[in-house]
Order: C-alpha cells, then sequence, then structure tokens
C-alpha cells in the first residue's frame, strides 16, 4: 500500500494504483497498470469529498482521519 494527500484527505491505494491529480479542478482519478480507470475523487463546491468507484475496487473511507483507502476487488477474494 502507498500514501498520496489529496487536498487534506489521506488516500491509501494498492501498489497496483496510480492517482493522477487535477489540483485546479480538485479532482483526481485512480488508475491501474492497464490504465483502467479504478475511481474519481473530487471535492464540490462546498469541499464535500465526493467518489465515484468502479465495479473492480472496494474503497474504504475512515472520514475520523480523513482516510480513504482504495483497494482492487480482488482483495475481497483473497481474504475469504
Amino acid at each position: 500500500m502507498k500514501t498520496n494527500i489529496f487536498f487534506d484527505w489521506t488516500l491509501i491505494l494498492d501498489e497496483g494504483l496510480s492517482p493522477v491529480i487535477d489540483e485546479q479542478n480538485k479532482k483526481m482519478v485512480i488508475i491501474d497498470r492497464s490504465i483502467e480507470l479504478n475511481a474519481v475523487i473530487w471535492l464540490d463546491e462546498n469541499d464535500v469529498i465526493q467518489l465515484k468507484p468502479t465495479w473492480d475496487c472496494v474503497i474504504s473511507i475512515d472520514d475520523k482521519n480523513k482516510a480513504i483507502t482504495i483497494r482492487h476487488a480482488d482483495f475481497l477474494r483473497e481474504n475469504n
């Protein structure tokens, strides 16, 4: 897992995931090694964080610590 900062949120990503940040528009996309989109994250006009996940990722939100963890959905199958 690797840690990235998105404004005042900490993002913890699987090693195979990479963030692409557009600071001017307060948006981030998460892509994997095959350049497949895994999630879009943005701050709306009220600075409320918004998430749009895809079907193949798991997103966990720790609002107390302002941390978001994004993993491939394979994580669920591997831990059963």
